[in-house]
């Protein structure tokens, strides 16, 4: 009887130690609307605020000072970027979520969402 309850007791810390309370999956809140999945995490990284221009005439940008060849458009979208932090050539230190896009776009920047954002001290 006492073997059975400790393999019971066993089995059900088992089972609930994999069951954690910390969700750490992303809880994106961006372009949930348009189906969109997260395809990569940013964390940290350095860029400038880039006003609309001659490749994005409408948006904001950031330009991470870094590039990649999974990102071949060289800058995001955010779908987030707070007022105050809509300054041209504005230093910052970013993480997000980079989203999805569809073959049938013709895009400026890859679709972001800020998770974290600061200006660089200059």
């Amino acid at each position: 009887m006492k073997l059975t309850v400790l393999i019971f007791i066993f089995n059900l810390t088992a089972f609930t130690s994999g069951c954690s309370s910390d969700d750490n999956d992303p809880e994106p809140s961006c372009f949930q609307d348009e189906g969109r999945r997260i395809v990569a995490t940013i964390t940290d990284a350095e860029g400038t605020i880039r006003a609309p221009g001659i490749f994005c005439p409408n948006d904001f940008t950031i330009g991470p000072d870094d590039q990649t060849d999974d990102r071949p458009l060289g800058s995001f979208f955010p779908c987030n970027l707070d007022d105050g932090l809509q300054i041209e050539d504005a230093r910052v230190i970013f993480s997000g979520y980079v989203y999805e896009s569809f073959d049938t776009e013709d895009i400026c920047a890859d679709f972001f969402e800020i998770t974290s954002i600061r200006l660089i001290n200059q």
